[in-house]
């Protein structure tokens, strides 16, 4: 009976999470974007030497800066851009051990906080032109909610705003009126 219910608790909810904890997820995020900053790196050479034995050295460097991206951060978390999706929605909240609402620690909460953290990057490399205008409009536009123009909803939750009776019978007889008037200057 004891091994029914640890199958049980095991699989609750079919597969399991790709992140056991919260904790967990932003240690790789944080990682994900301490990769793509600039950072000293080692890296191993094989050299000759002037009687044809080889040895190793090493070298140290600093990395170029790489752009942070939504797909770059699924590729280092070993997942897809809908997973993360789905993380963000809340889908996985209630699963993880150290959730909690009260001080937002969430799985939602972190990939929010990390797409964040990418919107500014890509706003900050658009604006300093370190990547073409074109490319960072059309990723704000797809990913941020950017638009090119002001857009002004005329609607009262999704449903047409409809004018007072008053003004649409004084509309349309003065409507009337138009079509005499046109009629008579032929």
């Amino acid at each position: 009976m004891a091994l029914d219910n640890e199958q049980d608790d095991k699989n609750l909810g079919g597969r399991p999470l790709k992140f056991k904890t919260v904790e967990e997820l932003n240690q790789k995020i944080e990682a994900y974007f301490g990769n793509c900053d600039s950072h000293l790196s080692t890296r191993k050479i094989i050299e000759t030497r002037a009687d044809g034995s080889t040895f190793v050295s090493e070298i140290q460097y600093f990395t170029e800066r790489e752009p942070y991206t939504v797909n770059g951060l699924a590729y280092t978390l070993n997942t897809t851009r809908d997973v993360l999706i789905d993380y963000e929605s809340g889908k996985y909240d209630d699963r993880a051990p150290d959730a909690d609402e009260a001080s937002d620690i969430l799985f939602s909460n972190a990939i929010k906080s990390a797409k964040r953290r990418i919107a500014a990057d890509v706003e900050r490399r658009m604006l300093k032109g370190e990547s073409p205008a074109s490319a960072g409009i059309f990723w704000l536009k797809n990913n941020d909610n950017w638009r090119d123009r002001q857009e002004l909803d005329h609607t009262s939750d999704g449903r047409r705003i409809e004018a007072p009776p008053v003004y649409v019978s004084s509309i349309a007889a003065r409507g009337n009126n138009d079509a005499e008037a046109e009629t008579e200057t032929d």
